[in-house]
């Protein structure tokens, strides 16, 4: 089975109102029903069309409105048409995107891909393909729907009006980077939780090193002084939140086959190179750990906190051991793969370490 997650748009009312050259406000359900038989699916809505090009009846199918009069009544009529053809397998959800610019990107395209992840973890716990159709709704939809088909991996297929058939935006086998959110977790975490004040916000960003970059996935100040993760910030936040939920299910990666004694590189003698200190007994604890593979100091840098700055899907996790003067970054090398059980690893056994 497969889940086929389509935004849907007031094509079907316009197209019908064009048709009996009248207003879309005068336009009776009854008339798009009789548009529809006599039209054909095909050529009364973007979404119908699409729709016959890409799923099939046995297939669920999540229509996804807009939270207008208009939207409603188009995807209750789409709903409708494709149900007396046989189609079993339809919900509708409503977005909180309507015709409104003070609330389409700060609330309305945030709630599109909050929903978007929700349907797609749903249909992926199910062990279900997803596919997303893109083609009905505002043009706005189809950068966003893109961008959440790509961070997680499901394809998204789209039909100009002009084509006959789907072009599809495929889910590419690349791991998208979120180590900025992986890096400022806690920032993310606290901001992702509720309504954050702008002022708090400032405050919090002064601490952040890479205060500017954490800057661009956040939203202005609101008229009320409000800041929220930017929609693409939303998407990259879920994305990591998602793999953890994943790794929950995971196991330890395999035990390295390199001694405990060899896994730590020469370039971490602290005292030659002047490392932090406690760099070399954190080295030996990392090196006690039986997934690791090799420790390897690199360059310093100004600053006293230490964190994690980035996990790799080879494996590989680069982190921050720092002193009251400075830190050093640090490379360790394990047997985990996939971003999802490095996560874990490091979650487990790296967090702590550098906590205590």
């Amino acid at each position: 089975m497969r889940t086929i997650i389509t935004t849907t748009g007031t094509s079907l009312l316009t197209n019908t109102a064009r048709e009996l050259k009248k207003p879309p406000s005068s336009v009776t359900d009854e008339e798009i029903r009789h548009f529809f038989e006599q039209t054909g699916a095909a050529k009364a809505s973007a979404e119908t069309n699409s729709l016959l090009k890409i799923a099939t009846s046995n297939d669920e199918v999540v229509l996804l409105y807009t939270s207008t009069s208009e939207g409603a009544r188009c995807a209750k009529q789409v709903e409708n048409y494709l149900k007396n053809k046989g189609w079993k397998g339809l919900r509708s959800r409503q977005l909180s995107l309507e015709q409104n610019e003070a609330q389409f990107e700060r609330h309305g395209l945030r709630h599109l891909v909050d929903i978007l992840i929700n349907e797609i973890t749903k249909a992926q716990k199910q062990q279900r393909e997803v596919i997303i159709n893109a083609t009905g709704g505002f043009k706005a939809e189809i950068a966003y729907t893109t961008m959440v088909g790509m961070i997680f991996q499901v394809p998204v297929k789209y039909i100009y009006q002009d084509f006959q058939q789907p072009i599809t935006f495929p889910a590419l086998p690349i791991v998208w980077n979120i180590d900025l959110l992986v890096e400022y977790e806690s920032f993310f975490e606290w901001i992702g939780a509720d309504y954050r004040d702008s002022l708090e916000v400032e405050q919090r960003l002064k601490a952040i090193p890479d205060r500017e970059q954490v800057q661009a996935l956040l939203l202005p100040p609101d008229a009320d002084g409000i800041v929220l993760l930017s929609p693409a910030g939303e998407i990259l936040w879920k994305r990591v939140q998602q793999q953890r939920q994943i790794a929950e299910f995971l196991e330890d990666p395999t035990p390295s086959q390199v001694p405990e004694a060899d896994k730590i590189s020469s370039s971490l003698d602290e005292v030659k190179h002047h490392y932090p200190k406690g760099t070399l007994a954190f080295a030996q604890k990392l090196a006690a750990l039986e997934a690791v593979e090799e420790i390897i100091g690199g360059f310093f840098e100004p600053t006293t906190m230490r964190r994690v700055k980035k996990v790799d899907n080879d494996g590989s996790i680069r982190v921050l051991w720092a002193d009251n003067e400075k830190a050093a970054n640090i490379t360790i090398r394990t047997t985990a793969r996939g971003q999802a059980q490095t996560l874990r690893f490091c979650d487990r056994y790296i967090h702590p370490l550098l906590d205590s």
